[in-house]
């Protein structure tokens, strides 16, 4: 556990090294650098649940224009087309029944997919057919199988497929991927992921008499749901969900591919569900071992851990990259540290250019004035080599995403992860989820990567 000092001297470190190393270009910038666009572009959301309202509220108005949503829950409904008369000033057309319905506008160019697991593949190929551009969320999707159709559809009609991994959107990331790559913290052989809670997962059910008041025809069995319980806790259920694997590991996964620009060979699981009560049969406790070969952060390969515990909170969530000259630790998606393997965490470094020119570290006496650090608030604008250490917004990332993705769509830049990217990830979640349930290491060739 570290103390508030050695958290502040290690915010500090970081924020010397991004004053020393050479500055990555500016986020999210493109689709506003032309500047000339002639309207947002037109989109359509299918599933404004939770997660579909904050990618309503964090979608840029100047760069997106929501004109329909499709849900079957009345609740969501409202509140998805209430989000966004707020935020675009009027009332979007709403599909209660068939989101096939939405896609069959004409002016929709776009649409956002944030829906159970086990929907997102028919309704992304679909979409995709109908020649729309998608955004769907993380995991890609249910199935490995499900997840290369994405990606086929999205070649075979030739519009950008992207899936929503917020870190690759997140200023601290990418410049903690810019200084390992530099050299700073020596050769990775190992990384530490971990998202841990004190949590039964589930969410309230409401009153089914109640949603019939708004629609006196909602059946979750229209819709395969065995019940009301399976539809709002769908997370729950592994008939529509990857578990906790899929909602929190795919997060921490992605970046260990992202960083090692590499993919498991093989993949160690072990977990069960413990502790939790009532319905539902995903588990609530899983610990998992990547193993990456040869990569871009070390030449004899690198292992990955990832654990998830719904019992215990103590270590909340961060990924920790461990070097052989030093650490670097990225904790809640808002916070960077970085410490010396030649100090202790309660040094202070300096960062400097070598002869050869990379960046080296060098340790000192901690001091008061290096400790407090110099945070930058929350929100200022910044590109990613200026990031503060500590004070990011934690939405900040997926107003990023969701610009990038108008970028790719308008001037065809690369978005942030890629059709490509995320099965890449989504087969780490998926496989680590069979190597739990048979308790066996899974291997992973070229083969299941290919498409």
């Amino acid at each position: 556990m570290l103390t508030e000092e050695q958290r502040r001297i290690g915010r500090r470190n970081f924020l010397k090294a991004l004053a020393t190393l050479p500055v990555l270009g500016a986020f999210g910038a493109a689709a506003r650098q032309k500047g000339r666009h002639d309207r947002p572009l037109q989109v359509g959301i299918i599933g404004s649940g939770s997660e579909g309202c904050v990618l309503l509220e964090q979608s840029p108005t100047d760069l997106m224009e929501y004109k329909a949503l499709a849900d079957i829950r009345p609740d969501s409904r409202a509140n998805g087309a209430s989000t966004i008369k707020q935020r675009w000033g009027e009332q979007p057309q709403v599909y209660p029944d068939d989101y096939r319905k939405l896609l069959e506008r004409d002016d929709i160019e776009a649409v956002v997919i944030a829906t159970p697991l086990s929907l997102h593949a028919q309704m992304t190929v679909d979409a995709l057919d109908a020649g729309k551009h998608v955004f769907v969320e993380k995991t890609m999707a249910w199935s490995v199988e499900h997840c290369k159709q994405m990606v086929l559809a999205a070649r075979r009609n030739r519009r950008v497929l992207q899936v929503g991994h917020q870190r690759h959107s997140n200023r601290l990331y990418a410049s903690a991927l810019n200084m390992i790559r530099q050299g700073l913290i020596g050769d990775v052989y190992y990384i530490r992921t971990l998202w841990h809670r004190n949590t039964d997962w589930r969410r309230p059910v409401p009153d089914l008499a109640e949603l019939r008041k708004a629609d006196p025809k909602f059946d979750p069995k229209r819709w395969g749901y065995g019940d009301l319980d399976q539809l709002v806790n769908w997370r729950h259920y592994r008939k529509y969900s990857g578990g906790l694997m899929a909602e929190l590991g795919s997060h921490q996964l992605d970046v260990t591919n992202w960083f090692t620009g590499a993919v498991p060979r093989r993949v160690i699981g072990s977990g069960g569900r413990f502790w939790w009560k009532g319905p539902g049969d995903v588990d609530d406790h899983v610990y998992v071992t990547c193993e990456y070969p040869a990569n871009q952060l070390s030449p004899t390969g690198t292992t990955v851990t990832f654990s998830s515990i719904t019992s215990n909170k103590f270590d909340d969530y961060y990924e920790q990259f461990e070097g052989a000259k030093g650490t670097i630790m990225l904790t809640g998606e808002t916070e960077a540290m970085l410490w010396s393997e030649e100090g202790d965490k309660s040094t202070a470094i300096e960062v400097k250019q070598s002869a050869a020119g990379g960046a080296v570290m060098a340790a000192s006496a901690s001091r008061v004035a290096d400790a407090a650090g110099t945070p930058v608030a929350a929100g200022a604008p910044a590109g990613a080599g200026e990031a503060a250490a500590s004070g990011l917004d934690r939405l900040e990332p997926y107003r990023q995403e969701l610009g990038a993705f108008c970028s790719a769509i308008k001037y065809r830049t690369p978005p942030p992860c890629t059709g490509e990217e995320a099965l890449a990830a989504a087969i780490v979640i998926l496989k680590a989820n069979e190597a739990i349930a048979r308790r066996q290491p899974i291997e992973l060739d070229d083969k299941i990567y290919a498409v």
